[in-house]
């Protein structure tokens, strides 16, 4: 039960977050620091970044939510021992005369531990939706930071969030996506995806401890 409930609640913040041709980011190479400066992005001062891609990319951000998925495995096998037992305390009943001191113990057990185990669940999807929560929070905290270094370098004054995926005509849902993207067309040159990825990801030392370090000039924001 808690298991489906936080699986629906993962994908749903999914839901938006397509992976991007990785082909098209291998043509492209973040800047190391004493290198020269990279060609600015075409269009004015304008470029693209497609976050789903990012998000389903980025090292730290799937290492973290794998982590949490593994305890959320974890959970649900000890509430489902826990619920074993209950059932086993239940089948004791049979063993008493309803009404009599035993029986009334044992009913009073039973009812106790049901109880504790559904407050139980509740308090632990609360946590793991509070954690996801977080997760993408901090993760995007992250990205924004890395696009406003990057952009101020680069002199780019307006970064567009787009989605890169093609939509399946057999499919009314990705139809309806695609019709209701914000970016009709662009130049390939506007999409910055695979160079903020690269850097995202090539400064993640450690990526089950969270903790990404403050881009100069740009603080990080808790």
């Amino acid at each position: 039960m808690m298991k489906s409930r936080l699986t629906v609640a993962i994908a749903a913040s999914l839901v938006a977050f397509l992976i991007a041709d990785s082909a098209a980011w291998g043509q492209q190479r973040a800047t190391a620091p004493m290198a020269a400066a990279p060609q600015r992005p075409a269009g004015n001062g304008i470029a693209l970044l497609d976050v789903s891609a990012i998000f389903k990319n980025h090292g730290r951000f799937k290492a973290m939510m794998s982590e949490m998925e593994g305890d959320v495995k974890r959970a649900e096998e000890a509430m489902k021992t826990e619920r074993e037992t209950i059932r086993s305390l239940s089948e004791r009943l049979k063993d008493y005369n309803a009404g009599s001191p035993e029986y009334k113990q044992l009913e009073g057990q039973v009812a106790q531990r049901q109880s504790d185990l559904q407050v139980q669940v509740a308090l632990q999807r609360k946590e793991f939706l509070q954690r996801e929560s977080k997760i993408y929070h901090m993760i995007y905290q992250e990205v924004e930071q890395e696009v406003a270094y990057y952009a101020q370098q680069m002199g780019i004054a307006v970064v567009l969030r787009y989605n890169s995926d093609s939509s399946d005509p057999n499919k009314p849902d990705d139809v309806l996506r695609d019709i209701n993207k914000q970016v009709v067309w662009s130049s390939q040159g506007l999409d910055i995806t695979g160079t903020i990825l690269q850097r995202l990801n090539g400064r993640a030392l450690n990526p089950v401890n969270p903790g990404p370090a403050a881009r100069q000039g740009v603080p990080f924001r808790q």
